[in-house]
């Protein structure tokens, strides 16, 4: 569901009402299942009373009628209690960052959770539902962003070791998080461990150059950070007697 929101094998001819994609989002970031009267206030908040059942109705009935043209079987929508509950066996609901995560808090094995935390990385390839400007999503498309950049700094602590490739899950998170600075105190240990003192600078500047686009600044922390992992990396130079210090440019600038 992260971009614009689509039925998997619709017929192209066969258009959903915006309503009854929407309803579809609104199931998906909801496990799955909502009672009528939560879809009916975030869905239709400004409806008639009388007329606000009957038009989810009708929002619920295109949904069907959208996947069973997809070659969904009957019962992909049910509705007991009150509420509207996507068949989870019948319907793959696409939210990947979320199920991923899930395996990972369940993983006791290191390398099964790393796994499961890569998937989550892989699966976030942007906002939920980008495209759709519903006045009840920014809470969840939020939440989603925030699970999936906890995800990236997970991994890059799970690859502790691996600086290379720390840094590679950390520069794609910094991209569309330009102003969190935990991302960058991680890619700047990274470059520690790769001797990349140029690269630490780099990553101080340009924190320092976005976080000024918003009139903010880098913690104390922050500044500290780089500082003492510079000094470390001279102080090591010169105990060792070489002056070698790697100049590479970083993805995060």
């Amino acid at each position: 569901m992260l971009g614009a929101p689509a039925v998997v094998g619709a017929d192209p001819h066969r258009t959903p009402r915006a309503k009854s994609l929407e309803l579809l989002v609104y199931l998906a970031v909801h496990d799955g299942a909502a009672s009528s009267e939560a879809i009916l206030d975030d869905l239709l908040p400004d409806a008639p009373t009388s007329k606000a059942a009957g038009r989810l109705y009708t929002y619920v009935s295109g949904l069907r009628a959208v996947l069973r043209h997809a070659g969904r079987s009957a019962g992909h929508i049910t509705h007991p209690d009150h509420r509207y509950i996507l068949n989870r066996d019948l319907l793959d609901i696409d939210c990947g960052v979320r199920t991923a995560i899930r395996d990972a808090a369940q993983a006791t094995d290191p390398h099964t959770r790393a796994a499961a935390l890569r998937r989550a990385v892989e699966a976030y390839t942007g906002p939920l539902a980008d495209a759709c400007d519903y006045e009840w999503i920014e809470p969840y498309r939020e939440a989603i962003r925030q699970e999936a950049l906890d995800a990236h700094l997970a991994l890059a602590h799970a690859l502790t070791g691996q600086p290379a490739q720390q840094l590679a899950v950390l520069d794609a998170a910094i991209t569309p998080n330009p102003y969190h600075e935990a991302l960058y105190q991680a890619a700047m240990r990274a470059r520690a461990d790769l001797g990349d003192v140029e690269g630490i600078r780099m990553l101080r500047r340009t924190l320092a150059r976005r976080l000024n686009d918003i009139d903010a600044e880098p913690s104390d922390d922050t500044l500290a950070l780089a500082d003492r992992l510079i000094a470390d990396l001279r102080r090591h130079s010169n105990a060792s007697g070489n002056p070698r210090l790697l100049n590479t440019e970083g993805g995060a600038g």
